[in-house]
């Protein structure tokens, strides 16, 4: 038994090490559609998103926490806009990753404690 605690241990930090998952979606607009605008700057904001029981980035069980991050992009967001005295943001890039250390936390609780990292950034128009 001993022999084998080694490589497996050696397996398991590998796969942590090389698992940083990352989802992107980009292009996405904050604005009523077909509207006339002025485009007042460009902005890039990161917020540290805490779920629980699944895995960091990604898969959550249960639901429990599936939608955590939707209220605190959207306040991102509108706090970015009203920041520039705008009305609506275009292209629009949302990033969601989960770091090695994100990975560490998530392996170290069992998957209860699931924290990533969110990274918007897009243009405010007006």
């Amino acid at each position: 038994m001993k022999s084998l605690r080694f490589p497996l241990l050696a397996l398991c930090l590998v796969l942590l090490a090389t698992s940083c998952t990352t989802f992107k979606a980009s292009g996405l607009a904050y604005a009523p559609a077909g509207t006339k605008y002025t485009v007042l700057g460009d902005f890039h904001t990161t917020i540290w998103v805490n779920e629980f029981l699944g895995s960091s980035g990604g898969a959550k069980l249960l639901n429990l926490s599936a939608d955590a991050t939707e209220g605190p992009i959207q306040a991102a967001i509108a706090k970015e806009v009203e920041a520039k005295g705008g009305t609506g943001a275009i292209n629009v890039t949302i990033v969601h990753q989960a770091s090695f250390v994100n990975l560490l936390l998530n392996g170290f609780t069992g998957a209860i404690y699931a924290p990533s990292t969110v990274i918007i950034s897009g243009t405010v128009i007006k």
